[in-house]
């Protein structure tokens, strides 16, 4: 495969965002390297109590969305992640990406114990690494970088010894993986405990472009976050983490991807497989965080399992 093979990435802001003055930096500097922050969201003792109860509640799946171990989109029954995708500085910044009508398509939760290699270089477009199919459609561009952008907010420090997570500047810009390659390793052939990968049982230098490829160090940035501050990037943007070589402490984290409305979610697919587990589609649906929802090509949800809406709490 040649590089005329691939299309031009449009790393571009929505047309229609609006960016308020006083995070203009801020998305000035995601614009040009791929991500922004640490952003503080929370005080850290706020943290502290909240990844007490998402700790607490993550033992009770009675009313988890998918029967299986992994733990993604624990916002349906965590009342916790209910409340967090929602959280109003998250909002502001997508708001100024994205554009005004926005979605959370997904919440995964991500443990580094003590002794946890790192998580190599990757970079994801539209998911289709899991099993070879789009997980993510765009229906008003042929392809565009910041599609999908997630929110990485740490409730415990992550620091270099603790696996923080590490970008390469501008990469959103190159195709340097392709999700599109055929590979068993992940897919076919999962066993995240013989891997020799921090990527969930993926080897993502499978779907390197080239096998050469290593990025210049001086575009290497590893961002070390305090309790309750988050991360903001596009996952087209080359990241990873160092490795947690400590003995006693364990990185908590939770990962929260949204999409503009005009993005299909899983299209034409009632279930999907990754990291070795099955996920039924019946009772899923995308949240609607911000603005409208005027597609009709959506399952949007407008209550977690407990019937509470998403949102985050009104003041007073």
């Amino acid at each position: 495969m040649t590089a005329t093979d691939y299309p031009t990435p449009a790393a571009n802001i929505s047309a229609n965002a609006v960016v308020p003055d006083d995070i203009k930096a801020d998305i000035e500097n995601f614009a040009k390297d791929g991500f922004t922050g640490p952003i503080k969201l929370y005080e850290p003792d706020e943290a502290a109590a909240l990844i007490r109860e998402i700790r607490i509640n993550n033992h009770d799946t009675s009313k988890a969305l998918y029967r299986n171990s992994v733990n993604y989109d624990r916002h349906f029954d965590i009342p916790e992640l209910s409340r967090h995708v929602a959280h109003p500085t998250i909002i502001k910044y997508l708001k100024a990406i994205l554009g005004p009508d926005i979605l959370c398509w997904r919440t995964e939760w991500f443990p580094k114990f003590p002794g946890a290699k790192a998580t190599e270089w990757h970079q994801v477009r539209d998911y289709s690494y899991a099993n070879g199919k789009p997980q993510l459609l765009p229906t008003e561009s042929q392809w565009n970088a910041y599609i999908d952008i997630t929110v990485w907010t740490t409730f415990t420090p992550a620091t270099k010894d603790t696996a923080c997570m590490k970008f390469v500047k501008g990469s959103q810009r190159d195709w340097i993986f392709d999700e599109r390659k055929a590979t068993d390793q992940g897919r076919n052939d999962y066993n995240v405990e013989q891997a020799n990968t921090g990527f969930f049982g993926y080897d993502f230098s499978d779907f390197a472009v080239d096998k050469n490829w290593e990025p210049n160090p001086e575009d290497v940035v590893e961002v070390e976050m305090k309790p309750g501050e988050a991360v903001i990037f596009t996952a087209s943007c080359v990241h990873g983490s160092t490795p947690n070589n400590t003995e006693r402490e364990t990185r908590f984290a939770i990962a929260g991807r949204y999409v503009p409305t005009h993005v299909r979610v899983y299209p034409d697919q009632d279930s999907f497989t990754a990291h070795g587990a099955t996920f039924d589609l019946a009772e899923y649906g995308s949240v609607l965080v911000a603005g409208e929802n005027r597609y009709d090509h959506h399952r949007i949800r407008a209550a977690n399992n407990h019937d509470v809406p998403f949102a985050w709490p009104a003041k007073g």
